[in-house]
């Protein structure tokens, strides 16, 4: 299967030039390339191919296939984004909240499969009522309601995992969230009746690639597909 690339060349802005493997960002005229002014900047024109001094010409991967330093782990399949004012990348940032309690082992974190803001405001809403009912997941707008099946007396049976379980099987709910135990929780204990809203999209906004490969520490370059 072919494989295309487009490079462009951008004079370098930024004072101390920069490396290759590094996200640029557009510059404050036009025909340049500057650095990043910091994490989840916008505007981003792709990556560097090699390294250029200031007022230079660098080769800017715009399309395809693109090499960048990492500035912290990441896995193979995150969205990413810009990390530092370096041009390093990281794992773009999905919204996410809590239900249930560690010591209860009923903790879940609730992850948006999106990352950004789009996530921010999803409502996980976990409801325990009637008595002899079955487990189901329902899908409205951003909210996922999770049906807790309860005893006759009212009382839920369905374990964390078994919730996790509900939301990953349902197609309408796997396609906005996702669920884990948190921490030291291993999911054994029964939901309680709650409502938890994602929140924290904003730091993955402005995503501009899809990691091909993983990073396990800062300075890791890795492929990355870019969808600028």
């Amino acid at each position: 299967m072919p494989s295309y690339v487009l490079d462009k060349a951008y004079r370098v802005a930024a004072t101390g030039g920069v490396n290759a493997c590094l996200a640029v960002v557009k510059g404050s005229s036009d025909g340049e390339c500057d650095l990043p002014s910091g994490a989840n900047a916008g505007a981003v024109l792709g990556a560097t191919v090699h390294s250029a001094e200031k007022d230079q010409s660098v080769a800017v991967r715009k399309l395809g296939i693109a090499s960048l330093a990492a500035a912290s782990a990441i896995s193979a399949g995150d969205e990413v984004c810009v990390a530092d004012s370096q041009g390093r990348i990281k794992a773009a940032a999905r919204a996410a909240a809590d239900t249930g309690v560690v010591g209860n082992n009923n903790a879940v974190t609730w992850t948006a499969k999106k990352a950004g803001s789009c996530g921010n405001n999803i409502l996980v809403d976990i409801v325990v009522a009637g008595n002899s009912t079955p487990l189901s997941v329902a899908v409205s707008g951003n909210k996922v309601t999770i049906n807790s099946a309860t005893d006759s007396g009212g009382n839920a049976t369905t374990t964390a995992s078994q919730a996790i379980a509900a939301v990953a099987s349902n197609a309408n709910a796997s396609r906005i969230v996702s669920g884990a135990n948190k921490g030291a929780s291993n999911g054994s204990g029964a939901v309680a009746d709650e409502t938890a809203t994602l929140s924290g999209g904003e730091l993955g906004d402005h995503a501009f690639g899809i990691a091909e490969e993983s990073a396990s520490a800062a300075g890791d370059v890795i492929d990355v597909f870019l969808k600028i």
